[in-house]
């Protein structure tokens, strides 16, 4: 477990205070967007939880968790360190069909959850573009104890439907 549990460590990031799942009530998650690495081929989904009428499940609205596809696919939360300091996230202004949500690496930029068409979308800017997150690449090289960024990638469509990316160097991983 090990080499998934190498976490990429992207930014300093602030602790987050994140609710415990209310899964008793909340239907199973829905794609938002994925989180690859160079790495291994385990990945990072990110999705909404909603409630059997569609809304936004009010106590625990985002679902992050690995999907282990290095190995034999299965699903795997992710632990205290990584929520906390690479893959992790807080959430706010939570409302029946939208919300704001804040990368543990990144959390000066803001995400908007929002319910278009039925359909839950990660909005942001992407180089500058208001844009549809569809994922993000962590290319980082493996050193001993921790890996090191090297760049970071994102991906999405503009209002255009065109497709749009952003490359972010390490030295502005933090303003993600």
């Amino acid at each position: 477990m090990l080499s998934r549990r190498a976490f990429q460590i992207l930014a300093p990031a602030t602790l987050l205070q994140l609710c415990v799942p209310s899964l008793a009530q909340a239907l199973p998650s829905r794609e938002l967007f994925t989180l690859t690495r160079n790495i291994n081929a385990n990945v990072v989904k990110y999705g909404v939880r909603t409630s059997k009428d569609g809304l936004l499940d009010a106590a625990n609205p985002i679902d992050a968790y690995w999907l282990m596809l290095a190995e034999n696919g299965r699903r795997e939360e992710l632990t205290w360190t990584e929520r906390q300091l690479a893959y992790g996230f807080s959430v706010s202004n939570s409302g029946p069909s939208s919300c704001a949500m804040h990368l543990a690496a990144c959390s000066e930029r803001e995400l908007r959850v929002r319910q278009v068409e039925g359909a839950y979308r990660a909005e942001l800017l992407i180089a500058k573009q208001p844009a549809v997150l569809q994922r993000i690449f962590v290319c980082a090289e493996q050193h001993a104890l921790l890996p090191s960024v090297r760049y970071i990638d994102i991906f999405g469509t503009n209002a255009g439907g065109k497709p749009v990316a952003e490359r972010i160097l390490p030295r502005r991983v933090s303003r993600f």
